[in-house]
């Protein structure tokens, strides 16, 4: 195994994940190849960003690519994974950037009464709404220089982006304020990558050597509550899970027909704290 190939959309956010990967691989003397996959979503340009995610549109021909044998790995943004992926398949986080939403353009108060912000997701204009309820919530969609764009031509006055995107991509000057979780709780997984690789022994064994395992259960407490919820991305579900000594502390927003709410709960291990979570939050 001193060289792999894997597989991996071509935006220049994905390569630069890829390339954290890379590092890590090159770490264990293993060199690598990419294999460049055009998915659905990235033919798609008018169907929801919440849409395409949740029906697998970004990962879908990513996936396919290692199953199939011309790809020995597969890189994504874990977020964009449906919870439930082909079989023959197995994952490892391997890295977490800051998994925090945030507004570029202006601070939120800065904006004007009635001001335009953009986003493409049902969880972040919630949030948005119970921060500022004056504001105009408006759909956008488009790689992240394209939404930062939208904003330097007057299309909307402020764009709500994850930050690991940004900084990953050396656009961090662009953020004039991060959300604390009391204020935006982010979406499930937001800012971890995960690899997936057949479910081969020789696989298993190299994600034993890259999973970190300081993150990696407060990253499947999110997830699996997204799960056991059957939340899909077009919900308004947010979810952040902190490892500590004791296990996992989750905190969790949801706004749904019975309003909006947050919990937070602890448990042993992420199924029990998403499980603590879920009947917190009566869902």
């Amino acid at each position: 195994m001193s060289r792999l190939r894997i597989a991996t959309r071509g935006s220049d956010l994905a390569r630069a994940q890829t390339s954290i990967v890379v590092g890590k691989l090159a770490a264990l003397d293993i060199d690598a190849d990419l294999v460049i996959v055009e998915t659905t979503g990235d033919r798609d340009r008018t169907s929801s960003v919440a849409t395409l995610t949740e029906t697998g549109a970004f990962v879908r021909s990513v996936q396919h690519t290692v199953l199939k044998g011309d790809a020995d790995l597969a890189v994504h943004s874990h977020k964009d994974l449906p919870v439930v992926g082909p079989d023959g398949l197995i994952g490892a986080v391997v890295d977490r950037a800051e998994p925090w939403d945030v507004i570029c353009g202006s601070t939120l108060q800065d904006l004007p009464d009635g001001a335009t912000v953009g986003t493409g997701s049902p969880r972040r204009t919630a949030q948005l709404r119970q921060l500022r309820p004056d504001l105009e919530v408006v759909g956008i969609r488009g790689n992240v220089p394209t939404r930062l764009a939208a904003i330097e031509e007057g299309r909307v006055d402020a764009v709500v982006l994850a930050e690991a995107g940004l900084t990953r991509l050396g656009l961090g000057a662009h953020i004039a304020e991060r959300f604390g979780v009391d204020q935006m709780v982010p979406a499930p997984a937001q800012g971890s990558i995960l690899v997936e690789g057949r479910d081969e022994p020789s696989i298993g064994d190299l994600f034993g050597n890259i999973t970190n395992g300081g993150i990696a259960p407060g990253v499947t407490a999110e997830r699996e509550l997204l799960r056991i919820t059957g939340a899909g991305c077009r919900s308004a579900l947010g979810a952040w899970g902190r490892v500590t000594p004791d296990g996992v502390i989750l905190t969790a927003f949801v706004e749904d027909d019975d309003g909006p709410r947050r919990a937070t709960e602890s448990g042993a291990d992420p199924r029990a704290a998403a499980e603590a979570v879920r009947t917190r939050l009566g869902l």
